[in-house]
């Protein structure tokens, strides 16, 4: 594997919610255009579900 100096952003998707800028990488180029790096599903998912979070984690109460 390259170093992280050397890797590219090929593909990616983007969050769903309006006015979010925040990027899912899905490939890198690795050094060369030839060389690419598939991010795999379960890191996929496991950045998904930590950004998400962000989105969708309930404010805390205090009860009384």
């Amino acid at each position: 594997m390259g170093a992280v100096g050397n890797r590219r952003v090929k593909a990616y998707k983007t969050c769903p919610i309006e006015g979010c800028d925040w990027q899912l990488i899905t490939e890198w180029f690795d050094g060369s255009p030839d060389r690419v790096l598939k991010v795999t599903q379960a890191e996929q998912e496991t950045a998904t579900g930590l950004h998400m979070r962000s989105h969708y984690t309930p404010e805390r109460t205090y009860f009384t």
